[in-house]
């Protein structure tokens, strides 16, 4: 095994340990972000998965779940990006 594939298996083993212990982690993503001390931003794909799950019956609240946000915040972000793509 390559040096390069060492370091990336302890990369990842230490993003799962992270996102399994710690209770404010709730993506993989997020856990790659504390390792890289950096806060995690939400992209333009992560808003259109949450869009999917809105359109697949769940509710904010349970999306917010998903991601560690509340409702209102889950809302907020479908609201913005619908209003960036009517925009554009």
């Amino acid at each position: 095994m390559s040096r390069e594939s060492v370091l990336d298996l302890r990369y990842n083993i230490s993003a799962l340990v992270i996102a399994a212990l710690r209770r404010d982690v709730y993506i993989p993503e997020q856990a790659f972000a504390i390792i890289a001390g950096k806060e995690y931003k939400f992209t333009d794909k992560d808003i259109e998965d949450m869009r999917a799950l809105k359109e697949s019956g769940l509710t904010y609240e349970e999306i917010g779940k998903i991601y560690g946000l509340s409702k209102d915040n889950v809302y907020a972000k479908l609201k913005r990006r619908k209003k960036k793509l009517v925009k554009n």
